[in-house]
Order: C-alpha cells, then sequence, then structure tokens
C-alpha cells in the first residue's frame, strides 16, 4: 500500500500549476501518488501534468468532464490507493519537502485519524486589502497533544480559531471511507461541513503549529469572485446538514453543543450577509421542504425583508453631523461605501482617521488620511465606526476595543451595507452618464 495520496483538482489554472507540481515533486516521500484531476479545464492544464508524468511516475492524471470541486475531491478519495490522504488546490503548493514525509510519520506515531495543521498565505494584486483573511487562519494559541477531534473543535471555536479548510487535514482513508465522510456536492463551501463531520468523528487527532501549506489568495478564485444565489444557497444547505448535526446523540454534550450553536449561527450569519452582496436573482429552482423553510425564515432570496434606505443613512448622517468627527476601524470594503457616501454629503472631513488591529511603525494613509493603531486611534475623541461587517471580524474588533476599556462605538450590519451599497452605485451611474 502507498503511504500517502494527494488529491489536486485542477480547474483552469495553468499560470499556478507548476509552482503546485513542483512542491510535490520535491517531496522527499516516495511511496505515494500525487492525483491530478483535470475537471474538464478549457486550458491547457492536463498537458502540464502530463509532462510531469514524464519526470516522476508519483503523478496521476484523471480527466473528466466538470463536476465542481466536491464531487472532484471525491472521486480523489475514491480512486486514492495511500493509506493518508492530504488534499492541495491546484493554485497552491506545500511547504517545504518535507512535509509529506513529517506527516506520515506523525500520523503513524501516534495512530491517528487525523492531522490538522496551519498554512502562510500568499496575497496577489493588493488581495490583502480587499480579501484579508489574516484572522481566518492565523492562530495565536497552541494546541498539543492528541485529543479527540471534539475537544480540539471546542478549543478551537472558543478560542475563535476554527478553521474548516479541507487542505489543512491529512486523514487516514480507510477511516474516513468507514465514517462515510464525502464532500457534499454541487455547493461551495464543502470545506465546511466535511472538517466539522472529520472533527466530530475522530477519536484520536492532533493539531500541528507548524506551515505545511501555502494558501494563494487571487482574483476571480472560487473564495474571491462576486457573490450570487448559488453562494447563498450553499450557505443554507450547510445551515440544514449542520442542523441534523447538532441533534444526533452522539453530539449531545453541553460543552460541544455550545460551540456548535455558535459555530451554526456563524453560518445563518453568512447565509444572510452573502445575500446581501448578492449580484443575481435567485435561480427557478425546487427546493427541499426544509431548504424552503429555512429559506423564508432566513428571508433569504426572494423572501429577503426590504427596509427604509433612506431612514438608514438619514441616521448615518445625522451621527456624523452631531459628532466631533468619527474614526474608522477598518478599511475594507464597506468602510469604503462609507467614506463615499460621506464625501458626497461633504461630510468627509468628518473621517478623523481610520484605525487598525496592527501596528503601523511608519506612516501610513488610505484616501488621504491617517491609518493609526487602535490604541493610539481611540486618544482622539470621536465616534468609533466598526466598518465591517463580517461577523467575526466585528467579534475580533469588539475584543480589541474592550481591551483598552470602550464600550461605546457604532456597528454596521447586512442592512446598512445593503443601502451604502445601493447609494453609492447609483453615484457610480450617474456620474457615469455625466
Amino acid at each position: 500500500m502507498l503511504k500517502v495520496s494527494v488529491v489536486i483538482p485542477i480547474y483552469n489554472t495553468i499560470i499556478w500549476l507548476e509552482d503546485c507540481l513542483d512542491s510535490l515533486l520535491n517531496q522527499s516521500l516516495i511511496e505515494c501518488e500525487f492525483i491530478c484531476i483535470d475537471d474538464g479545464s478549457i486550458d491547457s492544464s492536463y498537458k502540464i501534468v502530463e509532462k510531469y508524468q514524464g519526470i516522476d511516475k508519483r503523478f496521476r492524471l484523471i480527466r473528466q468532464e466538470n463536476y465542481g470541486l466536491a464531487e472532484t475531491r471525491n472521486v480523489g478519495i475514491r480512486e486514492a490507493q495511500g493509506k493518508y490522504i492530504i488534499f492541495l488546490d491546484s493554485d497552491d503548493f506545500l511547504t517545504h519537502e518535507y512535509v509529506l514525509e513529517t506527516l506520515y510519520k506523525r500520523a503513524e506515531k501516534n495512530s491517528l485519524e487525523l492531522i490538522s495543521f496551519e498554512t502562510n498565505l500568499i496575497y496577489e494584486n493588493f488581495m490583502e486589502k480587499t480579501h484579508n483573511k489574516d484572522f481566518y487562519y492565523y492562530k495565536k494559541h497552541i494546541y498539543e497533544g492528541v485529543k479527540s477531534g471534539k475537544d480540539l473543535l471546542i478549543d478551537m471555536i472558543c478560542n475563535h480559531e476554527y478553521c474548516d479548510s479541507a487542505c489543512l487535514l491529512f486523514v487516514q482513508r480507510k477511516w474516513l471511507l468507514d465514517s462515510e465522510i464525502m464532500f457534499y456536492p454541487r455547493i461551495l463551501y464543502e470545506d465546511s461541513l466535511f472538517c466539522m463531520k472529520c472533527f466530530l468523528q475522530a477519536k484520536k487527532m492532533e493539531h500541528l503549529s507548524e506551515k505545511y501549506y501555502t494558501y494563494r489568495i487571487r482574483e476571480e478564485s472560487i473564495m474571491t469572485t462576486q457573490t450570487k444565489w448559488v453562494n447563498v444557497r450553499s450557505r443554507l444547505i450547510l445551515y440544514k446538514e449542520f442542523l441534523r448535526l447538532i441533534i444526533l446523540p452522539e453530539n449531545n454534550n453541553l460543552k460541544l453543543q455550545k460551540v456548535m450553536e455558535e459555530y451554526i449561527s456563524l453560518i445563518m450569519f453568512h447565509a444572510k450577509y452573502l445575500d446581501e452582496f448578492r449580484v443575481d436573482k435567485q435561480a427557478d429552482e425546487i427546493l427541499e421542504p426544509l431548504e424552503l423553510l429555512l429559506l423564508k425564515s432566513l428571508e433569504l432570496g426572494d423572501y429577503r425583508r426590504e427596509v427604509n434606505e433612506y431612514v438608514i443613512l438619514s441616521g448615518l448622517e445625522k451621527i456624523v453631523k452631531d459628532s466631533n468627527g468619527i474614526i474608522l476601524y477598518g478599511a475594507g470594503n464597506i468602510g469604503q461605501l462609507f467614506f463615499e457616501f460621506l464625501k458626497d454629503k461633504e461630510l468627509s472631513g468628518k473621517v478623523l482617521c481610520y484605525a487598525t488591529s496592527k501596528n503601523t511603525e511608519k506612516e501610513v494613509y488610505f484616501n488621504q488620511i491617517p491609518v493609526f493603531p487602535i490604541e493610539k486611534a481611540i486618544k482622539i475623541p470621536g465616534v468609533i465606526f466598526l466598518s465591517v461587517i463580517d461577523n467575526q471580524s466585528q467579534q475580533d474588533m469588539i475584543n480589541t476595543l474592550k481591551k483598552f476599556g470602550v464600550y461605546k462605538f457604532q456597528i454596521f450590519d447586512q442592512y446598512i451595507y445593503r443601502a451604502l451599497r445601493h447609494y453609492v452605485d447609483t453615484l457610480e451611474n450617474k456620474n457615469e452618464k455625466n
């Protein structure tokens, strides 16, 4: 039996594919296979793989019609001959040549079903400003020792450091099949359900703080493209499936129930959050009765609740006008929309500074406005706006502010985001016509 199977779904990633395959070519572990699955690419990615096949017999190539990432990974699981499986996206790469050997030896030494580990992030073309994921992937805590997946899940969620990326797991294949864990097909964010099932069922696992993976955050990847109905529906399906998980008798543990409730609430928030970003209409499709019920109760898609955007924006304008100035904590998408709104209302001069959780040694400006570390910004008399709407980012910012003794601030929600986005879109369309 081979020791490790690496499953690499490929779809139109020819620009980055050689970096990915080079990281496999250099792996010190000989008894392994690299299953490259061309998922109906319209570029010539498969020819790159064929070149590597001529160099190293560990490379395998499977070509298929386009089934999507989830089903392609399922094909890899079924085709794998290794004792362990690791997933590698074709625009990413393994950090060094001993990754597979190190993980294999660790799993064998401690008879592990599952290992989780950490990642480096590479941001392309200023993506760090618009899609910063440091808070999600980088951990401050160390998780030592062999534990059950449930115990590790509880610890990580309590520390706001649980990361649901299948590419950051090293999994025993027989255990995976015996546990009947596969990727839910034809949805996005399939990692979320897969990882949760792995953690819930693992009796023996470890988390390693080493960064064995390098994740490339780029334009037009699955995770950074515009939000459409499929994004919302995928989160809705995840919400439904997590509700089914939480009521299982084996998950009837008070601490586990508490963290799962927190996680499921986050899934629900993301469904509503994504619906505000959606750029298309709800697809005309047949939904399961439970999906339809959740769609109505969460007010998503065609059941989205309309709000009085004039009242919302008038309230924001009044807060700014009546203040001595404002501090924008965060400079992401909603912060930029808010700034454009204030500029049109001739109130941009009220923005005293941007604030960041990071320390900035040199002077930094954004929109010609200074950017200060939050501990410096809070000393300036002004109303603090948390200019993000992602739930985890907001919670991290709130915790930071409370650490410095600040308990009064303004928070944006998805309805404010919608109002600002519509206002700025209308403004831009008007300017284009003029």
